[in-house]
C-alpha cells in the first residue's frame, strides 16, 4: 500500500460515486486521488465520511495521509495527520 501525504489541494465531487481530491505540499505539485464507492450503503457511508474528513483537512490546512494502493488511485482510507 502506499501513502500520498500533504494537504488538501482540491477537491471536486464527480458524482454521487466518484470524488477527486488533489493532495500535496503545493497546488501545483499534487497527486489526483479517487473516493468512490460501488453504490452499496456501507460502501457509500464509508466514502462520505472519507469525503467530509478530506473537506474538513481542506478548510482547516491540515495535513492528510491518504492510503491507496500502490498502482491504484482509489483511496482506501484517509488519516488526518497530528498537529
Amino acid at each position: 500500500m502506499a501513502e500520498t501525504i500533504g494537504l488538501v489541494q482540491r477537491l471536486s465531487i464527480l458524482t454521487d460515486t466518484v470524488t477527486c481530491v488533489w493532495i500535496g505540499p503545493t497546488p501545483d505539485n499534487t497527486e489526483v486521488l479517487l473516493v468512490s464507492n460501488d453504490g452499496s450503503t456501507t460502501d457509500a457511508s464509508f466514502a462520505n465520511s472519507m469525503i467530509h474528513a478530506l473537506a474538513s483537512a481542506s478548510t482547516n490546512y491540515r495535513e492528510v495521509a491518504a492510503v491507496h494502493g500502490d498502482s491504484d488511485a482509489t483511496v482506501t482510507s484517509v488519516r488526518i495527520e497530528p498537529i
